[in-house]
């Protein structure tokens, strides 16, 4: 993203463009899934004035405006800027968030039947999927198991 980019994506959302909200904007998507934490500590080393309120603001004002979408998890709550039809992949061993895309025609067919037999009304969804990522699965001394536990190979 570049820095015209971010400034129109401020001005999208309603906020003035300066250098703190700016470097929020290009953390925010240059990372995937990160905490507010952790795009404060990288927003202070080099703002170091920047308040962690102003951090909050933003990020909540980009929500509100469907710019990234809120992600509470029992850890932390995350932020994604892919606001297109998929399930987080989360690792249940190095925490990490992996998108996986679906064909909307697919996730709106499935979302359509469980909706057509329980007559619940959605406005939104979010499909987290826990395992293990690529690199956990490979890694020595672990293997997948199929309820997604991992246990040392003896």
């Amino acid at each position: 993203m570049t820095g015209t980019e971010e400034r129109a994506l401020l001005r999208q959302v309603g906020l003035r463009s300066t250098p703190q909200r700016l470097a929020i904007v290009r953390e925010v998507f240059s990372r995937s899934h990160p905490t507010v934490g952790e795009i404060y500590e990288s927003v202070r080393s080099r703002f170091p004035t920047i308040g962690l309120q102003t951090v909050y603001n933003t990020l909540h004002t980009m929500t509100q405006r469907g710019l990234v979408a809120e992600l509470p998890f029992s850890s932390a709550t995350r932020f994604d800027t892919n606001m297109r039809p998929h399930a987080n992949l989360v690792c249940r061993e190095c925490g990490g968030i992996e998108d996986a895309e679906f064909v909307p025609d697919r996730l709106d067919s499935m979302l359509s039947g469980v909706i057509q037999v329980t007559g619940f009304a959605r406005d939104s969804q979010r499909i987290d999927v826990y395992g293990l990522c690529r690199g956990c699965a490979t890694a020595p001394g672990k293997r997948n198991h199929p309820a997604g536990t991992t246990s040392s190979i003896r």
